[in-house]
């Protein structure tokens, strides 16, 4: 199958727009280069072949990858594919070795703490370490800084009776290790947050994907004042959604101030844009 067809007379003013994809998914489309991130679900319409295609996946987790997107190197002649992989599932190793040498070629697998230009120089991407697994991207293209945050969120997800039962079962069973308690664990995760997004700090984003994690109750929502006491957005949108999107209509009830920026799915007045999965937008 085809998922990345090319179209020569696409819409001419498709330029410094987006889609979005579902959950963490968008595409960027940008007058020199297509970027997508952490493409799982919805479709991909045409694309344009003469132009660089960038594909991000943040991690290899099925939400946030799929191996459809070799497809792209085969498909279409200037594309190129980032992977927040560090090489610790002997599967997935196994899996990129055996990719034949033509799709290998245009293919880079990111830990947490690396810089690369793409193939033509145009374009910086770093990444930074996720709180649960693979990373974040910063992107730098045409004079313009994208940020994907894939999983980097205020990893909390222990509720403080959830912990106390763990905590107590662990002490009777370890009595000789040495266990942090409720609050250490709270610190903890804060300090984690703190250190992933070291390279983000003070920085201004024209567009950035931030994580609204949802299942872990208000989580989420303390993770984005968390990004937004950390840097600033021109325009931003929430990831990491679970096809939860009532999570969004209250982030822009309980706190509108993040929302004038904002482009989400909501029902909400007040933001920026709002979209549905698979709707053009514009962020800049």
């Amino acid at each position: 199958m085809q998922y990345f067809n090319t179209e020569e007379n696409l819409m001419s003013d498709f330029k410094d727009k987006g889609i979005y994809l579902g959950h963490s998914g968008f595409l960027l489309e940008l007058e020199s280069a297509t970027l997508i991130f952490d493409w799982y679900q919805g479709d991909i319409p045409p694309i344009r072949g003469e132009k660089p295609l960038y594909i991000f996946a943040s991690n290899i987790n099925q939400d946030h990858f799929r191996p459809e997107i070799f497809g792209a190197v085969e498909q279409l002649p200037h594309a190129e594919i980032f992977i927040g992989f560090d090489h610790s599932i002997p599967e997935v190793d196994t899996f990129l070795d055996s990719l034949p040498e033509k799709i290998s070629d245009h293919v880079s697998c990111f830990g947490g703490d690396a810089r690369l230009y793409s193939e033509n120089g145009e374009m910086l991407v770093t990444s930074i370490p996720a709180t649960e697994m693979g990373v974040g991207f910063i992107v730098e293209i045409e004079g313009k800084t994208i940020f994907h945050a894939g999983t980097l969120y205020l990893n909390q997800t222990a509720s403080e009776e959830e912990y106390n039962k763990w905590y107590q079962k662990m002490s009777l069973e370890h009595p000789d290790l040495s266990i942090a308690d409720y609050e250490a664990y709270l610190e903890h995760c804060e300090e984690e947050f703190e250190k992933c997004t070291d390279k983000i700090k003070g920085r201004t984003f024209d567009f950035a994907m931030l994580p609204l994690e949802p299942k872990f109750g208000d989580v989420g929502e303390r993770t984005i004042k968390r990004y937004m006491e950390v840097a600033k957005y021109k325009t931003w949108a929430p990831i990491q959604l679970h096809g939860m999107y009532e999570i969004v209509d209250e982030l822009v009830t309980n706190h509108p101030e993040y929302a004038k920026n904002m482009i989400g799915v909501t029902t909400k007045p007040g933001v920026k844009q709002s979209i549905k999965s698979g709707e053009k937008f514009t962020f800049n």
